[in-house]
C-alpha cells in the first residue's frame, strides 16, 4: 500500500503546477488584453515564434510603408534621404565647420498675399504697385437761375435791394451819381436841390411799398451782392427806373432799356428834367 501512494504523490504536485501555470497564463492573457497590448506583442513576450510559422514573415513599417523583418536586424528603417530644401548648418555642426563641404542651396523666397479689403458686393480697385491717385469727381452742372419770391424787402439804394438772404443789384442799369443832384418833381419855386439817387431811392420805395419782389438767381451764386433781375408781377423794377428817368440803360442792358431811357429823355422825366431834349426827339 505503500508503493501506490508513493507514486500517486508527484503525479499530484504535477497536476498542482500545471494548474497554478494555467491560472497564471490565464491571468496574464486578460492582463494584456486590459493593457492594450496585442497579439504579436504577447507572441514576442511568450518567446519566439513556432516552427510552424515562417520566420521570414513582414509587417508594414507604419513610417513608410516599406516591408520589414521584425526578425533581422538588417531591417531597421534606412535613413530618410537629405531634402533639398533642408535647413542651413547650425552653428558648430560637421556641414558648419568643414571646409569644402557644399552647403544646401537657401530656400526661394516666398511672395507676399496681397490684402483684399474690398466691402463684399463692391467692386475691388485695380492693381499696383504704386501710389493710389484719387479720382477727380465730375463737377456738377450749375443750377440755372430761377425766380423766387422774397419779402420784406428794404431798398437801401437806388438800384440796391436788401432781400434778406443777402443783397441784389438790379442787373442792365446804371443808377445817378452820388455827385449829381436834381430838382424835386413837386417843386414849390424854391432853389432847393438835392441828390439825384436820393430822389431815385425814394421813388423806388414807394413802388416797392410793403409788396414782396421775385429775384431771378441761381442757388449756386455765392456774391453778395449779386446781380440779378427783379420784377413785381410783369413789372421789370430795373427797366421801370429807365423809363421814369431815374436810371440809364447799361452796354449789355436788355432789349427795350435803350428805348425806354430815349423816351424818358424825350419826356424829360427824372434826371432829364433839366436837360435839353435831343434832337432827334422832334421827329417823333
Amino acid at each position: 500500500m505503500d508503493g501506490p501512494d508513493h507514486l500517486g504523490e508527484p503525479v499530484r504536485t504535477a497536476l498542482a503546477a500545471f494548474c497554478l501555470a494555467a491560472m497564471l497564463a490565464l491571468a496574464f492573457i486578460i492582463t494584456s488584453q486590459i493593457g492594450g497590448l496585442d497579439r504579436d506583442e504577447l507572441a514576442g513576450l511568450m518567446g519566439p515564434p513556432a516552427s510552424g510559422s515562417d520566420p521570414a514573415e513582414t509587417d508594414a513599417d507604419p513610417f513608410d510603408g516599406q516591408p520589414v523583418n521584425r526578425d533581422d536586424p538588417a531591417g531597421a528603417v534606412p535613413p530618410a534621404p537629405p531634402s533639398s530644401g533642408a535647413l542651413p548648418p547650425q552653428p558648430g555642426t560637421v556641414a558648419e565647420t568643414t571646409p569644402g563641404l557644399p552647403l544646401p542651396a537657401p530656400a526661394e523666397p516666398v511672395a507676399r498675399a496681397t490684402r483684399n479689403v474690398t466691402a463684399p458686393g463692391m467692386t475691388p480697385a485695380p492693381s499696383g504697385s504704386g501710389p493710389l491717385e484719387r479720382e477727380a469727381l465730375p463737377k456738377k452742372a450749375p443750377t440755372p437761375p430761377r425766380w423766387k419770391a422774397y419779402a420784406p424787402v428794404v431798398v437801401e439804394e437806388a438800384g440796391l435791394l436788401d432781400i434778406g438772404p443777402r443783397k441784389v443789384r438790379l442787373a442792365g442799369i446804371n443808377t445817378p451819381a452820388a455827385d449829381r443832384l436834381c430838382s424835386p418833381p413837386a417843386s414849390d419855386g424854391t432853389e432847393a436841390r438835392v441828390a439825384c439817387s436820393h430822389l431815385a431811392l425814394v421813388a423806388l420805395r414807394r413802388r416797392i411799398r410793403a409788396f414782396g419782389v421775385e429775384c431771378r438767381i441761381s442757388a449756386n451764386e455765392t456774391a453778395d451782392p449779386v446781380v440779378a433781375p427783379c420784377r413785381i408781377g410783369p413789372t421789370d423794377l430795373a427797366l421801370w427806373l429807365v423809363e421814369q428817368g431815374w436810371a440809364q440803360a447799361a452796354k449789355q442792358a436788355p432789349e427795350g432799356y435803350v428805348a425806354a431811357e430815349k423816351e424818358a429823355r424825350c419826356a424829360r422825366r427824372g434826371v432829364w428834367r433839366e436837360v435839353e431834349t435831343p434832337p432827334d426827339c422832334l421827329q417823333n
